[in-house]
């Protein structure tokens, strides 16, 4: 398979899909082009011939990787439209590994193991790459009796002793929480979900240390897709005995969905309620008003896992590593001042 006949598949130009296998942030094309691409190189197993392309360059560079397949779990979603964060993940995954000689042909969700053909996985299949945080245990004993080589990316650590890439959301959640108090504000809502969530227990343990105000009525369960910020909006408003003057979302697409309910009920943002999210998805710059967020190096994590993954499979490390990426607040125009005197050139 070769580029030309990838571009033939897809109907663009061959360019084009040299263009989108390269960029480094997922970002060259539209959407649904770079997903037509990616979905022929996962079928096709496409792998660039380094070779070929050092000898056109008159150069001489060592081959990196081996050309072995990899696979790309979801672990927390069923499928790669739930969640923006992490199919971004995996398309910055399968970018890489490309790069590196490898080949990502098959992305299933770890919810539904059916969805993979396991009998039948070739023995060609060198390890995975496991996006987010499962909650059945069982999940992970699977995994392992099907891969040697496993790493983990996520915001939150897990308890396997695989290798690690995280971008902490217990701190990310704070940086959140401290960027809103500085706003002025403390009477601060929390939607997402809690069970083993490092984000709610940020929330909690901030408002232990009487950073915030103590209203469970504030506090909503739900989760953290656009399907459960919606419904999680409607039932703070339901609930609250006072409407909170901000509200942290456990994801961006959390929070979209609460400011498009805010906005169907009348409630102004950030006029009346500011909204801060966490990951700053494509799409958070694009909604009125824009978002402001925490963003979790997506792209860096997906390198940074398969790099990893690459190690390990070539033995060059034996012990489980964890490896932590920072992450960084995005203002935006979701969040409002409610210090006097302040609230002007808060916006950017």
């Amino acid at each position: 398979m070769t580029l030309k006949e990838i571009a033939a598949l897809s109907g663009v130009h061959s360019s084009t899909v040299s263009r989108i296998l390269n960029s480094p942030d997922d970002s060259f094309a539209s959407r649904e082009v770079r997903e037509k691409v990616w979905k022929i190189v996962r079928e096709t197993g496409y792998v660039p011939n380094h070779n070929a392309q050092s000898l056109r360059k008159r150069g001489t560079r060592e081959v990196p990787g081996g050309n072995g397949l990899i696979d790309c779990i979801l672990g927390r979603t069923k499928n790669m439209e739930d969640n923006p964060f992490f199919s971004g993940a995996a398309r910055a995954v399968a970018a890489q590994a490309l790069s590196l000689g490898y080949s990502v042909q098959v992305f299933y969700s770890a919810l539904e193991p059916e969805t993979h053909p396991l009998a039948i996985k070739s023995a060609r299949q060198l390890g995975a790459v496991v996006l987010g945080r499962f909650e059945n245990e069982a999940v992970e004993r699977i995994l392992e009796s099907q891969y040697k080589n496993i790493v983990y990316l996520g915001r939150n650590p897990i308890n396997a002793a695989w290798d690690q890439i995280i971008c902490d959301g217990y701190m990310a959640t704070q940086t959140a929480l401290e960027h809103l108090i500085s706003c002025g504000h403390t009477r601060i809502a929390y939607i997402g979900e809690r069970k083993h969530e490092v984000r709610y227990k940020a929330y909690m343990d901030m408002a232990a240390k009487d950073r915030l105000e103590k209203d469970s009525s504030l506090i909503v369960d739900c989760p953290q897709n656009g399907a459960g910020g919606f419904q999680g909006a409607e039932r703070l408003l339901k609930q609250a005995k006072l409407l909170p003057t901000a509200i942290f979302c456990a994801t961006d697409v959390v929070a979209i969905a609460v400011m498009s309910k805010l906005l169907e009920v009348g409630i102004r943002v950030p006029e009346q309620v500011s909204v801060i999210g966490m990951d700053n998805i494509d799409l958070a710059g694009y909604v009125s008003p824009m978002l402001t967020t925490v963003e979790i190096p997506m792209i860096e994590m997906a390198n940074v896992a398969v790099q990893t993954l690459i190690s390990r499979i070539k033995k060059l490390h034996r012990i489980p590593l964890k490896i932590t990426l920072p992450c960084k607040l995005v203002i935006r125009r979701s969040v409002a001042s409610i210090n006097s005197g302040a609230f002007e050139g808060m916006y950017i």
